[in-house]
């Protein structure tokens, strides 16, 4: 039991610090230290840093892929401006308030422009799913009559760019949340008003 209480430890200060100065800027005695434990003991839990950085995201991943409808295809689900308005505000409050996700943020963009790989990783989470993501919606929406006819990756970019810098600014601010999260209701309204056929 304490050895399992230690390795959670461990990867909570892990992610904490890499999420305050950097991976590249934080040291595996810093780690052990900000715990109680000397640096070398790490090894008894983990390979060293990598580890402590990899084990903690392959659980992220599990956990956001469900949150993010991605693994369960939640998607594909959404029918009409109801069911596309709770999707989205439900990734919106997840991502925004759930501190692991916000941790995980925040060392990519401290990281994305040092590590090549942690850059693409960046663009993997913050780009490339959410909008693949959000164009197989509309293609889909567009093609089963809910949505006017448009460019599904054009309105992907267009739904999801505002929300993007309003999760952002609450990474750099987070007592702003709540005015981004309205911002994104009416983001949202805006978006169904103007696309959808059933407004909701």
């Amino acid at each position: 039991m304490a050895d399992s209480s230690t390795r959670e430890k461990l990867m909570d200060a892990a992610l904490d610090l890499f999420s305050r100065k950097g991976y590249q800027a934080t040291s595996v005695d810093e780690i052990a230290e900000s715990i109680g434990i000397k640096g070398p003991n790490i090894y008894k839990y983990f390979k060293g840093k990598r580890g402590l950085f990899e084990e903690p995201l392959s659980t992220t991943d599990k956990v956001y892929r469900e949150k993010m409808g991605l693994s369960a295809d939640m998607a594909s689900e959404i029918t009409d401006a109801e069911g596309f308005r709770h999707f989205t505000m439900t990734q919106i409050e997840y991502t925004i308030r759930d501190d692991t996700a916000r941790k995980m943020r925040k060392m990519f963009t401290i990281e994305q422009f040092r590590d090549k790989e942690l850059a693409k990783m960046a663009s993997e989470y913050q780009f490339s799913n959410i909008v693949e993501q959000y164009k197989s919606i509309f293609e889909r929406l567009v093609k089963i009559g809910a949505m006017k006819d448009g460019d599904p990756e054009i309105l992907a970019l267009e739904c999801v760019g505002p929300c993007t810098v309003l999760l952002l600014l609450c990474d750099r601010e987070p007592e702003r949340i709540g005015y981004a999260m309205e911002m994104i209701r009416r983001h949202t309204d805006n978006f169904i008003k103007t696309y959808f056929k059933d407004k909701a």
